[in-house]
């Protein structure tokens, strides 16, 4: 809830649902079925700088090959400079100045055929799919999530004929 007034403030109460089991759980079960790691070659294209610094750290300790690009521009020049190399998961902002993910996704499997793609939003995968932003069933993955999550998704994405 917000409630607003001119020259007084703003006010925001933020209810979080209760949480009965502790994500920690999860990761332990997780890492006993499936190792979380892996060398594959991933681009990562985010215009937030602080959360491109993340999702790079936290791919780099489990073990992938990265690139990174601020933007959609600066993420095709990299990949039509080096063509060769290939890409298996782009991971991408969904909304982004100038061009957007499911713009550049398309724009790059021209060029890179088999590369999957993990979009990540602040907003909920209900909201953009509801406005047309993206398609329903893509890979999907809400902002902010935690290291852990983010390595679970990108090996379950990788994993997927």
């Amino acid at each position: 809830w917000v409630y607003s007034e001119l020259n007084k403030g703003t006010s925001f109460k933020i209810y979080f649902p209760r949480v009965d089991v502790v994500e920690k759980e999860d990761e332990k079960k997780f890492k006993d079925k499936r190792s979380l790691t892996g060398s594959e070659t991933i681009l990562i294209v985010e215009d937030e700088e602080m959360v491109r610094d993340l999702i790079y750290e936290s791919l780099k300790k489990f073990g992938y090959d990265l690139i990174e690009a601020e933007n959609g521009k600066k993420a095709l020049q990299v990949c039509k400079k080096d063509s060769e190399k290939p890409i298996h998961l782009l991971i991408t902002d969904v909304i982004m100045p100038d061009m957007g993910g499911s713009e550049l996704a398309k724009k790059l499997k021209k060029l890179k055929p088999k590369m999957k793609v993990l979009y990540i939003s602040g907003y909920t995968d209900n909201a953009i799919v509801h406005h047309g932003v993206l398609d329903k069933g893509v890979a999907f993955l809400q902002k902010p999530f935690s290291p852990h999550a983010l390595a679970r998704k990108v090996r379950e994405i990788l994993d997927t004929e």
